[in-house]
């Protein structure tokens, strides 16, 4: 089955009637994606992999219960934030929410790229002129970027998942271009160019 909104759709519906082979394609069909997404948000792979897994068990104990949803990955993408955040709160003091922090700012933009558009030396000294200019995002303006431009949420997507309204979505998403546009020495239709490429 492939791998579009009409297809996952009729998975979920086979999942909620307990077929466990169409819960093992959403499993087949996320799992990367939510590991990339994760690991912006909690950096020890350890802790996301249990995290996903159980995820999943949860997913497929409360099968019954399930909605139908239009979107699979959102539901996942959603489920997957919470848990992390509640993850968070619930083992880690303050100082070591600080920490968390730290890490996630300086692992949020390791993402493979693909050297594909322009010549590659050009390319690649892009990007790293996109890198270090992302840099100084705030985390939150950080995972706007991530959720529009690498897992191709649109903004009233991203506004349910981050618990926040469209407009302020917009607004965030709106300030951390131009924010972009300051620190960095390459034309804004470069930037989106090498933002869109690496969805």
């Amino acid at each position: 089955m492939g791998n579009n909104p009409g297809d996952e759709a009729m998975l979920w519906l086979q999942l909620i009637k307990g077929d466990r082979d169409a819960f093992a394609s959403i499993y087949r069909l996320h799992n990367i994606s939510l590991i990339a997404y994760g690991l912006k948000l909690c950096p020890d792979r350890d802790i996301l992999k249990d995290q996903i897994q159980e995820l999943f068990v949860e997913l497929w104990h409360s099968r019954e219960n399930l909605s139908p949803t239009n979107s699979v990955k959102f539901y996942l993408f959603r489920a997957l934030r919470n848990k992390l955040i509640r993850q968070e709160k619930n083992h880690h003091s303050r100082n070591a929410m600080i920490r968390w922090v730290s890490r996630l700012n300086s692992t949020l933009l390791e993402q493979p790229v693909e050297t594909a558009i322009v010549e590659k030396e050009i390319h690649e000294s892009h990007m790293a002129l996109l890198k270090e200019a992302l840099k100084e995002l705030s985390v939150r303006q950080q995972e706007v970027i991530q959720l529009r431009f690498y897992q191709g949420f649109s903004n009233q997507e991203i506004a349910d998942l981050m618990n926040m309204n469209y407009q302020s979505v917009s607004n965030l998403l709106y300030k951390a271009l131009c924010r972009l546009k300051e620190v960095i020495t390459i034309p804004v239709f470069v930037t989106l160019l090498l933002l869109s490429s690496l969805s």
